[in-house]
């Protein structure tokens, strides 16, 4: 069957020292150890701030390739578009390429905000953004349910790219996957686990610690089982599994993707 590819959204956490990384661990050597816990990692850090070849190569060689990554787009391109977005896509495409020559780049990940609404203009600016990614792979996460629909199903195959099953809680305009059915499309079935945190995931006061409200879940062991049944059946259809935490407070995330992995190879 396809591989899984089990990880968390993001890894450099200093304050994981002495649950997850070890206390005497310096902070330059967390990838390292990461990659001998974990076969696959979201970088989050792409987001913030273009990404360079030499950045991306560096963690390539902290790894020393025992991880697969999957790329978060950066945000000019996501949330901040301008009238460069071109040029930044064409930035980011070469950033990439150490990584896809080392093989390690599962995929991009694409994640628009929730007032990225569905609408002729947006479709339109999605379908030139991927075709000015090829031939990164790219997978597309919607925070609006107005997005998950047949059409744009239909789009994103057609364009060789995957959709994003989330999971969180099923809130207004929010696409949850297990009520609306997000279909697996493509050659990878990526789940990012973003927390079932409903009290939570528009409270806080700044972006930050929104950010840490939101995303404050901690998966029980009978909730990660049920996706056993998804990840199955996603292998035998042929295609790649992505799963990634990043309910990320309090290190649960790490614990969790642990956990997953755990299951999944007992259920082997």
């Amino acid at each position: 069957m396809s591989e899984i590819l089990i990880g968390t959204s993001g890894y450099d956490h200093p304050e994981l020292k002495g649950s997850f990384y070890p206390m005497d661990l310096p902070r330059k050597d967390f990838l390292s150890f990461y990659s001998t816990k974990f076969n696959a990692l979201e970088i989050n850090s792409t987001f913030y701030g273009m990404p360079n070849a030499q950045r991306m190569l560096s963690f390539y060689e902290r790894s020393e390739g025992r991880v697969k990554f999957s790329v978060k787009l950066t945000r000019v391109l996501t949330h901040e578009i301008d009238s460069k977005w071109k040029e930044n896509a064409r930035e980011f495409l070469l950033a990439m390429d150490p990584i896809a020559e080392k093989d390690v780049l599962s995929t991009v990940l694409i994640q628009f905000p929730e007032g990225f609404h569905y609408t002729p203009e947006n479709r339109i600016y999605l379908a030139n953004l991927l075709a000015e990614l090829k031939p990164l792979p790219a997978v597309v996460e919607f925070r609006r349910s107005d997005w998950i629909r047949p059409s744009v199903f239909e789009g994103l195959a057609q364009r060789e790219s995957s959709i994003v099953f989330c999971d969180m809680p099923a809130l207004k305009n929010l696409p949850d996957g297990k009520t609306l059915g997000t279909p697996f499309i493509g050659k990878n079935a990526y789940i990012r686990l973003h927390g079932r945190n409903a009290a939570g995931w528009y409270a806080g006061g700044g972006n930050s610690s929104k950010e840490t409200v939101r995303y404050d879940y901690e998966y029980s062991e009978s909730e990660l089982k049920s996706f056993l049944p998804i990840i199955r059946t996603a292998q035998k259809e042929g295609r790649t599994v992505h799963m990634y935490f990043n309910n990320h407070p309090k290190g649960t995330g790490f614990m969790n993707a642990l956990m997953m992995k755990g299951l999944v190879g007992e259920s082997n």
